[in-house]
């Protein structure tokens, strides 16, 4: 079985391909690797559990702290994600121009640029 890659390297080279890494964004790519990677096993976690909602307490019943804890992680991956452009929100105010439709060229077009080469 081949050797899964550092979720790291993904993200850097997902962010490349987009035209927005900086390896000053680094530290941050950690941070949100560490997210990614704390909401993975949390989630795995959950679903072990048969998606345990709630929680009994003497007052009733609550909703169980790892719900809880995922949601904030959720909300917390999505804002990192949008900051490094992993977003189309985000990506779309790091490099607008990512996300600008490409003008197809006409017949003629291509044809001078053809002659031009």
């Amino acid at each position: 079985m081949p050797k899964k890659r550092p979720l790291r390297l993904v993200v850097r080279d997902d962010m490349i391909s987009l035209g927005v890494y900086k390896p000053e964004f680094d530290p941050i790519i950690r941070i949100y690797c560490q997210l990614r990677e704390q909401y993975d096993e949390l989630t795995r976690r959950f679903e072990e559990s048969d998606y345990d909602f709630a929680e009994e307490t003497q007052t009733g019943t609550k909703k169980a702290p790892i719900v809880t804890t995922l949601e904030s992680l959720r909300k917390d991956i999505l804002a990192y994600a949008a900051q490094l452009g992993l977003t189309v929100q985000g990506l779309q105010k790091i490099n607008p121009a990512e996300l600008k439709p490409k003008k197809k060229k006409t017949g003629l077009e291509a044809a001078l640029d053809k002659l031009e080469k």
